[in-house]
């Protein structure tokens, strides 16, 4: 059975989440987070988010949910 979570990011969220994947002091790990959140709620597959974002698909998954 598919697991279908739903991601609401609200605009400014949107906004600071896309200042954080262009940001070169962040850390790598919370761009990559700030990334896999945005294309969730963008509505992308998991399987796309993984070979997108190049993380596990546990990891993906774990971040879609939180």
């Amino acid at each position: 059975m598919a697991l279908t979570v739903v991601v609401d990011v609200s605009p400014g969220d949107r906004e600071v989440l896309e200042s954080w994947t262009r940001s070169p002091s962040l850390r790598a790990g919370l761009a990559q987070r700030a990334r896999i959140v945005l294309l969730a709620a963008d509505g992308v597959p998991v399987k796309d988010m993984v070979e997108r974002v190049g993380a596990s698909k546990p990891t993906v998954i774990g971040w879609k949910k939180r």
